[in-house]
């Protein structure tokens, strides 16, 4: 607060989130994680395990796309797998993990999970002569989300903007592969594994009591208002809304399903007083 005239607020608020498993009491430590009905490329893409935070997602690493023939001699020679049985320029080098020659679950690693490192949230608010304005606003940093309404694998399917981006040619891209009529590029793995971090301008309003210059002995306060709620997203996501809130079997968040985006709305209203 300063003086009569002028009143201000601020608040903050903050919480930390670790997590890990302690003990599964399984033959392996391992509760395994429903498979991914709309891709077939994914027999089992999240689980919880001794060791890891629960629901985290797990597949293959990627380092970035052949570009040339040489390129595919070279790694191969040097002892790394494929899974493609006729690997061509422009397909997904997956990582071989433990460098055995080939790709298979062995070389599936733990890609991040949909629980964020740290959630927040602020206001900010002023009144002076009637005049009132506030802020609020929220995040999460640290999670992270699988889309699984895009089916990359299915040449019937719909693709993301994304796929403008594919490689068509040496140096094309390092990241989103070919087009092809097989489902080997689309493995699941950390290319389907996007930043979920996010600040939502939730709710901004601006008021003014018209009783301060309106003066009637009946009405104690007429306060006229616009309010916008979900005004901006900043966030790095190209999906519909980062925060999704969605979780499966209970213990797993951070999968997109497809959810409608919730609509930014602009509201005009009036708080009376007699």
């Amino acid at each position: 607060m300063i003086g009569k005239e002028f009143r201000y607020n601020i608040g903050f608020n903050g919480a930390y989130n670790k997590n890990e498993v302690g003990s599964i009491p399984t033959d392996d430590g391992i509760i395994h994680g429903a498979t991914n009905q709309l891709y077939d490329n994914a027999p089992e893409f999240y689980r919880a395990q001794n060791g890891h935070a629960i629901g985290y997602f797990w597949g293959y690493k990627t380092a970035g796309l052949f570009q040339n023939q040489q390129e595919i001699d070279e790694w191969i020679s040097n002892g790394n797998g494929v899974l493609q049985a006729d690997v061509k320029p422009g397909d997904v080098k997956y990582y071989d993990i433990n460098h055995d020659g080939q790709i298979n679950d062995d070389d599936k690693v733990d890609l991040g999970n949909g629980m964020p490192d740290f959630t927040y949230g602020f206001t900010l608010g002023f009144d002076w002569k009637g005049l009132d304005f506030s802020v609020q606003a929220n995040g999460a940093v640290g999670q992270k989300i699988v889309q699984t309404y895009r089916n990359h694998a299915n040449a019937q399917a719909n693709y993301t903007t994304e796929i403008l981006q594919r490689w068509t040619g040496e140096g094309t891209s390092n990241k989103i592969p070919r087009v092809t009529t097989t489902n080997i590029n689309w493995q699941f793995s950390d290319l389907f594994v996007h930043d979920g971090d996010y600040l939502r301008i939730s709710t901004v309003t601006l008021g003014y009591d018209l009783a301060r210059i309106w003066k009637n002995k009946y009405c104690k306060q007429l306060r006229l208002y616009v309010q916008a709620q979900n005004l901006l997203t900043f966030t790095k996501y190209k999906g519909m809304d980062p925060e999704i809130g969605y979780g499966t079997d209970g213990w797993v968040s951070g999968v997109d399903v497809g959810y409608y985006p919730r609509p930014r709305t602009i509201l005009v209203g009036a708080n009376v007083k007699f």
